[in-house]
This record gives C-alpha cells, sequence and structure tokens, in this order.
C-alpha cells in the first residue's frame, strides 16, 4: 500500500515536471510595468494608468472594441471600424481582440521609437494622449516631436530619486499628523481641567 502511495505521487511530479499539468498550478509571473517600461518615469506610467483605467468601462482590464471607439471619439479622433481593428491587432500580442495595460503601454513605446505610421490611429492616440510644451519645442516635424518626447523623458528624475521623494512625503505627512494629534490632544486635556 505504502508502495502504491509513494508510486502515485512521483507518477504525478513526473506528469507536472513534463508540463503535463502546468495549467493547474497557480502562475508564477507578476508583470511589472516599472521595470519593463523603463524608458517612462513613475508619473508617466501611472498618468497612463489612469487613462487606461478612465475608458476601461467595464473594468474588466482591458480595452475592448467599443471601449477603443469610444476612447478614439472622446480625443477627437474617430476611427473607422477597420482602423479600429487594425489598431487592436498592432498591439494584442495575446491574440485577444482586446488591449491590456501592458499592450497600451506599448503604444507609447511604439510611438516613441518611431515604430507607428504618421496619420495612423495609433500615431493618432498618441498624439493626443501625450502632452508636450509647444511653447518651448514649436512646430517642429514628426522627428523633432519624438526627439523632444525623448529628451523630456530622460531629463525627467530617474526610479530611486521619484521613490525617495514619494517616501519623504508620506513622512512629512505622517510627522504632520502627529503635531495635529498632538495639539489636538494638548486642546482637549486644557479643556478637561478648566472644566474641572
Amino acid at each position: 500500500m505504502a508502495s502504491d502511495e509513494l508510486s502515485k505521487k512521483l507518477n504525478r511530479r513526473n506528469e507536472i515536471n513534463e508540463g503535463g499539468e502546468a495549467s493547474e498550478l497557480p502562475s508564477m509571473n507578476v508583470w511589472n510595468p516599472y521595470t519593463e517600461f523603463k524608458e517612462f518615469s513613475r508619473k508617466q506610467i501611472q498618468d497612463f494608468q489612469k487613462t487606461f483605467n478612465k475608458y476601461d468601462v467595464t473594468k474588466d482590464k482591458f480595452i475592448d472594441f467599443n471601449e477603443l471607439k469610444l476612447m478614439m471619439e472622446k480625443i477627437g479622433a474617430p476611427q473607422t471600424h477597420l482602423s479600429l481593428k487594425a489598431m487592436i491587432k498592432e498591439v494584442d500580442e495575446d491574440h485577444d481582440d482586446k488591449i491590456n495595460f501592458r499592450e497600451f503601454l506599448l503604444i507609447f513605446r511604439k510611438a516613441n521609437a518611431g515604430e507607428l505610421e504618421a496619420g495612423s490611429g495609433l500615431m493618432d492616440l498618441f498624439e493626443n494622449m501625450t502632452e508636450i510644451d509647444v511653447e518651448k519645442e514649436g512646430v517642429k516635424g514628426a522627428k523633432n516631436f519624438f526627439q523632444a518626447k525623448i529628451e523630456q523623458q530622460s531629463a525627467s528624475k530617474k526610479f530611486e530619486e521619484e521613490i525617495k521623494n514619494e517616501q519623504e512625503e508620506k513622512r512629512k505627512e505622517l510627522e504632520e499628523k502627529k503635531e495635529r494629534q498632538k495639539a489636538f490632544k494638548e486642546k482637549a486635556n486644557f479643556f478637561k481641567q478648566a472644566a474641572s
């Protein structure tokens, strides 16, 4: 009996190792946009996430065809049915006919690398989603626009500095909160003593 149980366990372990039951095992892959998309600052990725969430009307963590259509209409660049399909297809790496947040970030990576065609739906999306100081940069053409975007991103603070700044802000907020609580307790004690 013990040998049968041991044999079953060994067979199960072999099946798992050979990939027979890999689908039953939980995925250990955790995707981090900050490590994969190092060309963007933390603030930019957070802004992209807010935009993505804004247009993910169904809150299923995907932008589907209808949500993309709505997004393009809202930013003032409506697209035809076929161009919307082409937009999804261009960044849809997992072939589910939807855009997840990682694929959404790919749009901005491709635009920065100059891989999007001028006048394409994704290029319209990129141009309407990103802002650049026109007074500073002027209208110098698409090449200079992308170069200015790259310079703007490289000049922005690195992740470590941003994290330190965020931690410093939180620390200051906690100190201010403690000071307010201390002042409140002092006033409360004062009123208790005055009332007695």
